[in-house]
């Protein structure tokens, strides 16, 4: 069976730039920001933008293509103009995301922090997804990321993005992205649960629903709370519960998307990525 690996990767100076650096590591998956994240992303982006990305990504091994959502993004947030922010810098990624035929936005959520009570919370949620999907005419998706649960943040447990997932009007427009180590964070024991963690994904959204996993081992311990991402196999979680994880029968169509900070440079980047590659049961492989 193909399998879909690779990484976070660099679109500084042009998206194309991604795909430049997706063929140096030689993945056929990839995730990217396609504005700066720390800034909100309030006008459509410019007609063409992504020609010089699908041109580049015609000739090379590129399938998967997601993006993250920038970094302050909060749909619980009380507040109507940064909510309204958050629905807007969405809205617009999406429209991009439609335009180079991508396999979807992932993004945080947001927080319970500013929120009298979770129920008013999860409530201005589910209306800020409605509203991108009603205003959105395309079939791009969004992807929830599960959180790793500092603060009151939102996701850190399977049954909150359930909880958003059944008020949502546009289901066949919402999935899932997990990530190995904010799972872990939360209290999600990969060691020794693992066949019961993949048994409540499935029976709560599906695993059909789960379009990317972030794989990243993790600097702290089970139930931190904390997020905090480390290369994989040199963490708490460690290689021989990663290679499970990887190597599981229901997981074996998803995308596996690096996060780790071996992905600061090239070279360590491509090392990581080769480790990925390696922990791949041959029965496993195309």
């Amino acid at each position: 069976m193909k399998r879909f690996l690779g990484c976070h990767v660099s679109s500084s100076g042009g998206m194309e730039n991604a795909i430049f650096s997706a063929n140096f590591l030689n993945v056929n998956s990839i995730q990217l920001h396609p504005s700066p994240p720390q800034r909100w992303n309030l006008n459509k982006f410019s007609e063409n933008f992504e020609k010089n990305f699908l041109e580049a990504k015609k000739i090379s091994s590129v399938e998967k293509v997601f993006f993250h959502g920038i970094y302050l993004i909060n749909l619980a947030n009380p507040d109507d103009e940064k909510f309204h922010f958050s629905k807007i810098s969405l809205l617009n990624y999406l429209d991009l995301m439609s335009r180079i035929s991508g396999d979807g936005v992932i993004f945080h959520i947001g927080s319970f922090k500013d929120q009298k009570n979770e129920e008013e919370g999860f409530v201005r949620i589910v209306e800020g997804l409605n509203w991108i999907f009603e205003r959105s005419e395309n079939s791009a998706k969004l992807l929830l990321e599960v959180a790793a649960g500092s603060g009151r943040v939102v996701g850190s447990k399977i049954s909150d993005l359930a909880k958003i997932y059944e008020k949502v009007k546009e289901k066949n427009r919402l999935g899932f992205a997990l990530d190995t180590q904010h799972m872990f964070g939360s209290g999600y024991d990969f060691e020794n649960d693992l066949e019961k963690i993949v048994l409540d994904l499935e029976k709560t959204f599906g695993i059909e629903n789960i379009k990317a996993i972030h794989f990243n081992d993790s600097k702290v311990d089970l139930a931190s709370k904390k997020d905090r991402h480390e290369n994989i196999g040199l963490g708490k979680i460690g290689e021989k519960t990663l290679k499970r994880i990887l190597n599981h029968p229901k997981f074996l169509k998803i995308p596996f998307i690096l996060e780790t900070p071996n992905l600061g440079n090239k070279e360590s980047a491509k090392l990581e990525v080769e480790k990925l590659k390696s922990w791949i049961e041959q029965r496993n492989l195309k």
